[in-house]
């Protein structure tokens, strides 16, 4: 074929729409048949008319049967407005004869009223009364000729609406009957256009079917071939982790015996030095203990040989007292021994030593005031307790 004539219908296909869609449902297949052919004259195979012929015999067919439609429908589209002109011309007409048959009944029915209330009793009773001119003959004429004319007129214009919707329904039932016979004629071909895709559709699928399950296929082997490669892989790098770990192992467990027996000789080094320790503080504390002893016993001596006389001055302080525990505001404190107790234990232990030293009981009442004895003891505090 030459180069321009394919160029020419190559470029109606373009322009025509019904020609561009019958195109694009057998392009995959076109496109398919053509990827596959060989590049050499040599390797060309030979010709076979089937196959390669199918698909623009498929799509000869489409578009044949949509050029059918469109001539169908430009046929069909002057007709219908032929039709439709009719109808609408015959509508008109009709309400045309119907509103003047109206007019006309209604002058009918107006000069009906008019003579019947001529020959009615209220208008005889009235008429001496209201007087109206009498016709003359000729005018009685002229009017029953006029309704005579009228009745005509009234008899034809129905005869002629009679006539008018019979061709109304007439063409009505034509147009119906064409409209059917081009609905079925594109419906026939829409039906056949439909057979013809669905088996392009389905040649397309199970095409597309084939090229996927051998995709399939191949990605199935690659597949598997990058998985056993991969297993390969990791089998080999899994050996060499265990050697490494097996390595590691020995070295940690190398590391850790050094560190263990370190670690024994630091803690033998360790438990000595604490003992050392130990006994150095026990030595401490005997010596500190004694010292503490040696005080308290000085300091025992020292009041049991204290005649606690003398001041106690003021130790001012909420505080407990250490012989009686009763809470105080303040303590006294012996100026000899330096003991402290509140003003009645102090009391009690200035006269328990004035009693051990003169040797008899004194009969005095505690006043707990100031008084001066025969050996210059100050007196005693007034106290207060603070429980």
């Amino acid at each position: 074929m030459p180069k321009t004539l394919k160029l020419g219908r190559a470029y109606e296909t373009l322009k025509d729409e019904s020609k561009r869609r019958a195109y694009d449902l057998i392009y995959p297949s076109i496109k398919q048949n053509g990827s596959s052919r060989p590049t050499t004259e040599g390797s060309r195979p030979p010709p076979t008319s089937t196959p390669k012929s199918e698909p623009l015999s498929e799509a000869a067919q489409i578009a044949a049967l949509q050029k059918s439609k469109q001539e169908r429908s430009a046929r069909w589209k002057p007709k219908k407005n032929h039709f439709e002109s009719l109808i609408l011309g015959l509508k008109r007409d009709i309400e045309r004869l119907k509103q003047e048959i109206r007019d006309l009944d209604s002058i009918i029915a107006a000069e009906a009223a008019e003579e019947a209330w001529k020959n009615s009793w209220t208008s005889w009773l009235l008429s001496p009364i209201h007087k109206k001119p009498v016709d003359s003959d000729e005018e009685k004429a002229r009017k029953d000729r006029m309704r005579q004319e009228r009745k005509l007129e009234k008899d034809m214009k129905e005869r002629r609406l009679d006539w008018k919707k019979t061709d109304l329904i007439k063409e009505e039932f034509s147009l119906r009957n064409a409209q059917a016979e081009v609905d079925a004629a594109d419906l026939a071909d829409d039906r056949k256009i439909q057979v013809i895709q669905d088996r392009i559709r389905a040649r397309e699928t199970k095409e597309r079917e084939m090229r996927e399950r051998l995709e399939r296929e191949k990605r199935e082997r690659e597949w598997k071939k990058q998985r056993e490669q991969q297993e390969q892989r990791e089998k080999v790098e899994r050996e060499k982790r265990e050697r490494e770990w097996k390595k590691q192992r020995e070295q940690q467990e190398q590391r850790e015996k050094r560190e263990r027996e370190a670690r024994e000789v630091m803690l033998k080094k360790l438990a000595e030095e604490r003992a050392a320790e130990q006994e150095r503080e026990v030595e401490r504390a005997r010596r500190r203990q004694k010292i503490i002893d040696d005080n308290a016993e000085i300091a025992r001596q020292r009041r049991a040989n204290c005649r606690h006389a003398g001041w106690w001055p003021k130790v001012e302080g909420h505080t407990s007292c250490p012989n009686c525990s009763e809470s105080w505001s303040y303590l006294l404190q012996c100026p000899g021994c330096e003991m402290q107790a509140c003003p009645k234990c102090q009391y009690d232990i200035r006269h328990s030593h004035r009693k051990k030293r003169n040797g008899t009981r004194t009969n005095r009442s505690q006043n707990y005031s100031y008084d001066n004895d025969d050996d210059g003891d100050y007196g005693d505090y007034e106290y207060t307790s603070y429980h």
